[in-house]
């Protein structure tokens, strides 16, 4: 979790400059990330690892969807037909908590980061409770084995979504996103000051 912690060491640095309001230490941690950064173009610029983390745990979040509501369903003895009426405002909630985080990050802002980084951890931690399940389902059970295919998936896709941010493309992309922010921040105020 070196990078991560990287990622977030930045974001906490830039959230103190920007509240002393020191414009000589501002434009010190505008360098220090852009040194952090490298070259100003490339895949971190376009933000590749933040949107693949993203896509790979939207993915892994909805691999045990038909199964957890499938459940709910049986539980309350509700018609199975309609378990997509679970599954769908669960997959948009989702949506809806994860983009925004996402957008407000890429705008420079470490709360939405750490939010971010919650959710991917928090569908980590249900897609290796629902490998646990179908685990258990397909070997003790004898259920069908596209349970835990489905499962070892959505593990996969929530591991690599984890290891996109807990990396050194995504330390640049992080600093990018906060060098911008530093940047906007000092046009905002030397606008201000000249009118």
């Amino acid at each position: 979790m070196k990078y991560i912690n990287d990622s977030l060491k930045l974001g906490t640095i830039v959230e103190q400059r920007i509240k002393e309001r020191d414009l000589k230490q501002l434009e010190s941690a505008k360098m220090d990330l852009m040194e952090r950064m490298g070259t100003s173009v490339g895949l971190h610029t376009a933000g590749v690892p933040f949107i693949s983390s993203a896509l790979l745990s939207v993915v892994s979040f909805a691999m045990p969807q038909l199964t957890l509501w499938g459940a709910i369903f049986q539980w309350f003895s509700w018609p199975a037909h309609a378990v997509f009426a679970g599954i769908i405002p669960t997959g948009l909630l989702y949506c809806l908590l994860i983009f925004p985080s996402m957008t407000l990050f890429s705008r420079g802002f470490l709360a939405a980061l750490k939010f971010y980084l919650g959710l991917i951890f928090l569908t980590a931690a249900l897609a290796a409770g629902n490998l646990i399940y179908a685990f258990t389902s397909v070997f003790i059970f004898s259920e069908h084995t596209g349970l835990l295919i489905g499962a070892l998936v959505g593990v996969l896709f929530s591991a690599g979504s984890i290891k996109l941010v807990n990396s050194a493309m995504f330390v640049k992309t992080s600093a990018f996103y906060l060098h911008n922010r530093i940047w906007r921040w000092q046009l905002k105020h030397h606008v201000k000051n000249t009118v």
